[in-house]
């Protein structure tokens, strides 16, 4: 018997059979696994790693950085076309009036608080409306085109407002809605694209980077609309500004970004390894390989309505500085239009600055378990600014630089909710983190609603007491929303996200299951 020269023969063929491995096949191989060497293709893995390794280093690319950024900038405008009436609504005429000022004419008498309240609602309501079209178009054509045609609507509408707002209190509106039903991409984007582009070491960076845009669009537009409102540009220019500048960086977006680092010709592979490093083939399966989301399953998952109602009550309270703050520093505070807008901007700075290393520190500290940071920064963020609110509660009036410094603290508190529900969004909803940011996304826009409605019950007449009542009422709802999501936070996966993991503890189990 000749066994030894058969096995050798096998050998040899077996040897000689080209064996190809696709970019994808091997981002899904360890950086550090052993490579088994087979016949004469022996060690091409290797080979390739180590041409990889020579060309770019061991450290893997930063176009997710990038991609980071770029959304950063997009989201931020996308909310400064949106915020950017808030300050002009002190500037500008209302429809019909004239726009000449005069010695005895020295400034404009601007719309009705019912005009007002109307075109502060309207947004709310248009991104309600849009809500639902973009989860459909985010499951059939993918993140990339949605997000680059609401950058587009945003663009186009507030080019118009200077234009159409003159002439027409419905067309201004009709404008400000469809402004609402761009901006209802904002927060699927968020959870999307951190799902796909960020490491599992990375999603508190990335989901705290991206919800910066309520803060970075302040800080741009509330100084810039005050400078441009007293310059010989009047309050027309900040739409006009705005507009163009939001066209550019979608194009610049729209040129870097795919919807997987799979297909994306910058990405190097070594990059690619460290993106997927730890997650699921569903969670890296492209838009078209993904299967169906199970809507019921996660509206019926406790931990996800934890996210929810600590979402709302972060949302009113932020919407309260949003919306308010320039009109509390101005009549309250004692600021005049132009030092209102830089007032203004100073508390979401200081939020920005605090979500960004919020939400970088949720990734870096070990000793704790993460459902229990989820907790601490949660707590942080609603709880300590509950409490800034009640003393800014007890600001006089003519008191200013208190009444910023305050407001100050509390805004920034605001920021480790990037380590709170934000965070745990990412956490227990992976892949479908896009469904459940557009629910996010709805409470931002019930928010809006809100805020303004009942403002306006307690502010009849804009004094210091009922101030005092509106930032009191807010606390309170911060501190109960809180309490509701640290008794369901959990940091585990749901189970319908990864159809192998075993039910785990019940605040992560949906009280409705797909059957197999």
């Amino acid at each position: 018997m000749k066994v030894a020269p058969e096995k050798e023969e096998i050998s040899n063929v077996s040897s000689k059979i080209p064996v190809e491995i696709t970019r994808e096949q091997l981002s899904q191989i360890p950086v550090n696994a052993k490579v088994i060497s087979i016949g004469k293709e022996k060690g091409e893995i290797q080979k390739f790693r180590n041409s990889e390794i020579q060309k770019f280093g061991k450290k893997p690319g930063g176009v997710r950085y990038m991609v980071l950024i770029l959304t950063m900038t997009c989201l931020s405008f996308m909310m400064s076309n949106v915020i950017c009436f808030n300050f002009t609504v002190l500037c500008m005429p209302g429809t019909g009036e004239s726009s000449e000022l005069s010695e005895n004419k020295t400034h404009y008498i601007g719309y009705t608080r019912k005009e007002k309240t109307w075109l502060f609602s309207v947004v709310a309501v248009g991104a309600m409306f849009g809500l639902f079209p973009v989860i459909i178009g985010i499951s059939t054509y993918g993140i990339r085109k949605v997000f680059f045609a609401a950058g587009m609507l945003t663009s186009v509408t507030t080019f118009l407002v200077p234009i159409m707002a003159p002439m027409d209190f419905n067309l201004f509106l009709l404008l400000r809605f469809l402004q609402g039903i761009a901006y209802a991409a904002c927060m699927p984007a968020v959870g999307a694209i951190t799902s796909s582009w960020a490491s599992m070491t990375q999603q508190g960076l990335f989901i705290a980077a991206l919800t910066t845009f309520g803060q970075l669009s302040s800080v741009f537009s509330m100084p810039v609309a005050g400078e441009l409102c007293v310059s010989p540009f009047g309050w027309e220019s900040v739409y006009f500004l705005h507009a163009f500048i939001s066209i550019i960086v979608f194009l610049m977006w729209f040129a870097v970004f795919t919807d997987s680092p799979k297909d994306n010709r910058f990405v190097r592979t070594m990059e690619l390894v460290e993106i997927q490093k730890g997650k699921s083939n569903a969670a890296t399966a492209q838009v078209h390989e993904q299967e169906p989301t199970p809507y019921l399953e996660i509206l019926t998952t406790p931990s996800i309505w934890g996210v929810w109602i600590g979402a709302l009550g972060d949302l009113i309270a932020v919407q309260l500085i949003h919306i308010y703050s320039p009109v509390y520093l101005h009549d309250i505070g004692g600021y005049s239009v132009e030092k209102t807008g830089f007032a203004a901007a100073v508390p979401v700075l200081f939020q920005f600055l605090m979500k960004m290393f919020a939400g970088h520190s949720s990734d870096r500290i070990t000793g704790i378990s993460e459902t229990t940071k989820l907790r601490i920064y949660n707590s942080i963020a609603l709880g300590a600014s509950a409490v800034f609110l009640v003393a800014l509660g007890f600001v006089k009036e003519g008191q200013g630089m208190a009444g910023l410094i305050l407001m100050t603290l509390a805004t920034a508190m605001f920021g480790f909710n990037g380590g709170g529900f934000t965070k745990c969004a990412a956490l227990v909803s992976r892949q479908y983190s896009h469904f459940v940011m557009a629910n996010v996304q709805f409470l931002l826009c019930l928010s809006m609603l809100l805020c303004p409605l009942l403002v306006s019950y307690l502010l009849r007449n804009g004094t210091i007491a009922e101030w005092r009542l509106v930032f009191f009422v807010h606390a309170g709802i911060l501190v109960v929303c809180n309490f509701i999501f640290c008794f369901l936070a959990t940091a585990k996966p749901a189970p319908w996200t990864d159809r192998t993991l075993k039910p785990s503890a019940s605040r992560n189990t949906p009280l409705y299951t797909l059957k197999a």
